[in-house]
């Protein structure tokens, strides 16, 4: 038996004209429903397309609209679940809207974002939202006005959605102060301007205390386990008198948890550890993990809004984002006896 590997040709509005014997415009705006057309020739068209097997092509709509209703959504690390919810809360309210999400896995790397860029633009997308993004505000700021672009936490950017990352990571150190720790180490984590206020929170209130900031007890967390087990083979090894950390997220904290239990290390009677972002596995760890919660549903479900009257020139509404909140769990306690 023969087969052939060819497609069928895709049905077009020439191929529906031709049966119906009208022309392509009136079949174009037969099947958009519109009143200019006659109910009889409207509903025979309609017939011939269904009989056709015809598949409207949204970027054909997309062009003659000059709208795709597509948003982009970049997306760091896949593998991490604090941008589940974010994820969540920009589909919801997209279909709200009825629009359709184009997600791409950037992997922290600025390069992947210039990509991931190029090509939401050639899609015409009538917005991207950015969290965490990579590249410099200035790369942004040179960009053609193709498409709305919201960013996440870049006060920097024309437009952003904002959470204060200083006010969460300030509720971490006074928590660890009051609990009497005077030892703290910081691990910082990829990516600048998500860093730098949890950074800034860590300073400020060590300064606050009148305690000393030991440089060699900022540590850097890379987004791999390699460089966690790095950092928890420095403390045990060069830090004796390190009492507790404060980790970049949650997935870097529980890392360092598990690191340091294999060298015999208790959490949190040797030593508190406490991350950010409170991501579902924070709180069914052993110990559950101290953290701070982020309103990153929230947040996601106002940067699609944003973008959406940006896009249509309407005014941009109200949106309430909750402040971030600690979680006090077990990982923290109060400092540990020692010798």
């Amino acid at each position: 038996m023969n087969q052939s590997n060819s497609k069928p040709a895709r049905v077009t509005i020439k191929d529906i004209a031709r049966e119906a014997g009208v022309d392509p415009s009136t079949v174009t705006r037969a099947l958009q429903g519109s009143s200019r057309v006659k109910a009889t020739t409207r509903l025979k068209i309609q017939n011939i397309a269904a009989q056709l097997g015809y598949v409207p092509s949204a970027m054909a709509r997309s062009l003659v609209a000059r709208r795709s209703h597509l948003i982009g959504l970049l997306i760091p690390d896949m593998t991490n679940p604090f941008f589940t919810p974010l994820t969540r809360g920009v589909e919801d309210e997209a279909a709200r809207h009825n629009l359709r999400v184009l997600i791409r896995n950037t992997e922290g790397r600025p390069e992947a974002e210039r990509d991931a860029i190029r090509v939401f633009t050639e899609f015409s997308v009538d917005g991207l939202i950015v969290p965490m993004a990579r590249c410099p505000q200035s790369f942004y700021d040179e960009l053609p006005s193709m498409a709305t672009i919201v960013h996440l936490n870049r006060p920097e950017a024309p437009y952003h959605v904002n959470c204060d990352s200083v006010q969460g990571s300030r509720q971490i150190v006074e928590h660890l102060l009051q609990l009497g720790h005077t030892r703290i180490g910081f691990i910082t984590g990829p990516g600048a301007p998500a860093r730098e206020p949890k950074m800034t929170a860590f300073r400020e209130c060590m300064n606050a205390a009148g305690l000393a900031i030991h440089e060699d007890e900022i540590f850097h967390y890379d987004g791999t386990l390699k460089s966690v087990e790095i950092i928890a083979n420095t403390i045990c090894t060069a830090h004796p008198t390190l009492t507790a950390v404060f980790a970049w997220n949650d997935v870097c904290a529980i890392a360092l948890m598990h690191a340091l239990h294999k060298r015999g290390v208790d959490v949190p009677r040797d030593m508190s550890i406490a991350g950010h972002d409170d991501i579902e596995m924070a709180g069914i760890v052993q110990p559950p993990l101290t953290t701070v919660r982020w309103p990153m549903y929230e947040m996601g479900v106002a940067a699609v809004r944003y973008a959406v009257s940006l896009h249509e020139e309407t005014p941009v509404p109200a949106m309430e984002i909750p402040p971030p909140r600690m979680i006090v769990r077990e990982s923290t306690s109060v400092v540990p006896d020692r010798p």
